[in-house]
């Protein structure tokens, strides 16, 4: 048996995405092998993108929202007595994107004495890649993160590490405003279409809060592999898509702000797999939050390691 903790210790990570800002607080049940049980996950459709990818900035208004959302989980992270080194916040691209994100970070700490790491891009899919990667023997993986200010994409062929990293433009906040992501889709679908053409039997692993939704939605799903086949999603976008939110909302249960982000969520998905010539997705059902969790506690173990060798 594992070595199981007679004093839990817990994670948790603040991940400030474009369409919302997230909590989750996780229990190490095993030292061992590094296995984790949720405890708390939070959710506040913030959407700083609204504003970002509009007017270049964040208002005060929302800043402020903001540091009062902070304020609010880090009560929640007392509660489960978080240490300093087993929690990260980090915001993605509507704060790495507005003018005053930097300005809006520092004033958060200010009032709240948690740090805000705005993390570029390719860090973003390096964390949720290393999130749910294991060795990587079965095949070539695209691994997808779809939020609402960018797509964020790493490749890994079998056997091997990261080969490249990529973040786009292209995220359903953007798309549902009108913005024109084609340039930036016509890019990413060239990338993958480059990838589909070296390598045969390209997997997809789609993270995050839409593939994770549309997967629970969808038909041609398969509960213990976890996946779901592009014919299914391809189906069960067409049936959205004639749908306005509000009947989305209504008929599959949905939160306002997952009813209107979720069909051009499912489009970012077609249009990768379609590149790739993939023919399904792999659902780990985790997100940014859980790769950050995932970074800290290997992080700590490598620190610790190096400890004992001195």
């Amino acid at each position: 048996m594992g070595n199981q903790n007679v004093n839990p210790m817990y994670f948790a990570a603040i991940d400030i995405g474009s369409n919302a800002v997230r909590l989750i607080v996780k229990r190490l049940d095993d030292q061992e092998v590094g296995t984790f049980s949720k405890c708390v996950t939070m959710r506040v459709p913030l959407r700083l993108g609204q504003e970002v990818f509009t007017e270049g900035r964040i208002s005060e208004s929302k800043a402020r929202q903001l540091i009062k959302l902070i304020r609010a989980y880090k009560i929640v992270m007392k509660l489960y007595d978080i240490k300093r080194r087993a929690f990260r916040c980090c915001a993605t691209s509507a704060m790495r994107e507005a003018e005053n994100g930097g300005a809006v970070a520092d004033a958060v700490a200010a009032a709240t004495g948690i740090h805000v790491d705005i993390i570029d891009g390719a860090e973003e899919a390096s964390i949720i890649c290393r999130q749910c990667r294991e060795k990587n023997s079965e095949g070539n993986r695209v691994y997808v993160d779809v939020g609402g200010g960018s797509t964020d994409i790493s490749f890994v062929p079998k056997s091997e590490n990261v080969r490249s990293t990529h973040s786009y433009p292209v995220g359903t906040v953007r798309m549902i405003n009108g913005l024109d992501t084609g340039p930036a889709m016509a890019r990413m679908r060239a990338d993958m279409s480059a990838i589909g053409e070296l390598y045969d039997n390209v997997v997809i692993v789609g993270t995050g809060g839409n593939i994770n939704k549309l997967y629970s939605l969808a038909d041609g799903t398969t509960a213990t592999e976890q996946t779901m086949t592009v014919s299914a999603l391809r189906k069960l976008h067409a049936e959205l898509a004639d749908m306005s939110p509000r009947e989305r909302a209504e008929r599959y249960n949905l939160k306002p702000d997952r009813a209107d982000v979720i069909v051009p969520a499912a489009e970012i998905y077609l249009n990768v797999a379609s590149a790739l010539g993939a023919t399904y997705i792999e659902v780990p059902t985790v997100g940014l939050a859980d790769g950050i969790i995932s970074a800290l506690y290997e992080d700590g173990l490598k620190a610790k390691h190096r400890r004992k060798q001195k």
